[in-house]
């Protein structure tokens, strides 16, 4: 019996470790993930790295190739424009809904969060940042109580999770999506379904511009990289 709950640790210690150096950029987009690698590097055996990576495939972390194993998932503006349209139209649903009953807990979670991100820009603190956007957002969702409302929800972030925080990366995005993140939050408190739908709607733009550019520079610098230079011929 204590074999499964020690796998259940060391899986969990290995998916924090993994997910933390791909949100800060240690492990870059595209690259590949060697499963010997990251167990010494971890100092943890094959099976919670295979279990950790199997997880954070699940989030949108990473992708597995037949073959070829994991890789951390790269961005297109595809990508982007995709995820995005689907997103304002859930996000913008449930604002409302959060405006129009925001409770008390509600509302004091979401200016713990806000608290909580206001010491992480103090810090430069790029992963705490992206864990407290997607939460921030987790908590606008709950306060719905629309069991299926939560699990889109669930389901978008985990796909958003790589997004977010190459935008907090984006220059300027940092501060800029914590004062809409607070413009937001002014909206539920005050029951504002109005004012809460218009500062959702800004921030979720402002964050898909800001990424759409960080995903082009990144498509084409990936796509340089990959031309190989041709020498005059001889003869």
């Amino acid at each position: 019996m204590p074999d499964p709950v020690k796998r259940t640790t060391l899986t969990e210690e290995a998916y924090q470790a993994i997910r933390r150096q791909i949100i800060t950029g240690a492990l870059t987009p595209s690259s590949k993930l060697v499963v010997a690698t990251l167990a010494k590097g971890l100092a943890l055996s094959a099976t919670p790295i295979n279990e950790a990576l199997s997880a954070l495939e699940r989030e949108g972390l990473v992708h597995y190739s037949p073959h070829r194993g994991y890789f951390v998932s790269s961005i297109t503006p595809e990508n982007v424009e995709e995820l995005y349209s689907v997103r304002e139209v859930f996000e913008l649903l449930a604002v409302r809904l959060a405006a129009q009953h925001a409770a008390r807990q509600t509302v004091q979670q979401l200016q713990d969060i806000l608290q909580q991100a206001r010491q992480s820009i103090r810090l430069n603190d790029t992963a705490m940042f992206s864990d407290l956007d997607i939460e921030f957002h987790r908590v606008i969702w709950l306060s719905t109580s629309n069991a299926l409302a939560v699990r889109i929800g669930e389901l978008i972030g985990g796909h958003i999770r790589l997004l977010v925080a190459t935008t907090a990366r984006a220059p300027g995005r940092f501060r800029g999506a914590f004062d809409e993140h607070n413009e937001i939050y002014k909206a539920i408190k005050a029951n504002d379904p109005k004012a809460a739908v218009g500062a959702m709607r800004h921030h979720i733009r402002s964050a898909k511009t800001a990424l759409s550019h960080a995903a082009s520079e990144q498509f084409s610098a990936r796509a340089n990289a990959t031309v190989v230079p041709i020498g005059p011929s001889r003869r």
